[in-house]
């Protein structure tokens, strides 16, 4: 008797293995970055390690609620050593007090910058649809940075009714 193994994509054992693989890189991914967010948090600040050339606020351009804001920011290592960028963004307040917890999407979410380097970080911000009009202010916190943060200002108009 024979017995052969030339299935057409492997049976059903290798779709439960390429499954529990998929399944575990994706778990890998989440994981590393909800760390790396956490990392921006709650990881010490060495003075000067990260600066943003000039004092100018961070201002989105005037966008509507439901829209996604992308904003970008330069940032350069002037230290000897190597360092790690982690931002993350404080909740935003508008001035009659309506708070906004951002579910903000870095890109790169984390980066090792060597002496000297200059990078864009690419900050992704989508806006609620029941978010209500108004100028945001908050912070862009980067590990590191001089003054705590980046002041941050996000302009949100009410989405356009339907004709």
């Amino acid at each position: 008797m024979r017995v052969v193994n030339d299935e057409p994509g492997g049976g059903p054992f290798a779709e439960l293995v390429k499954m529990q693989a998929e399944f575990q890189t994706r778990l890998i991914e989440e994981t590393t970055r909800y760390l790396r967010r956490l990392q921006g948090v709650f990881e010490p600040r060495a003075p000067g390690t990260v600066l943003q050339p000039g004092t100018e606020t961070l201002v989105s351009a005037p966008s509507t609620a439901g829209e996604t804001v992308e904003l970008n920011v330069e940032v350069e290592n002037r230290q000897r050593v190597h360092t790690m960028v982690t931002p993350s963004v404080t909740p935003l307040v508008e001035s009659n007090g309506t708070t906004f917890f951002p579910a903000t999407e870095f890109s790169p979410p984390s980066r090792l910058l060597a002496p000297e380097e200059v990078a864009v970080l690419t900050l992704r911000l989508p806006l609620p649809t029941e978010l209500t009009p108004g100028t945001y202010r908050g912070m862009l916190i980067l590990q590191g940075f001089r003054d705590g943060g980046v002041p941050l200002v996000v302009e949100v108009s009410a989405p356009q009714a339907a004709p």
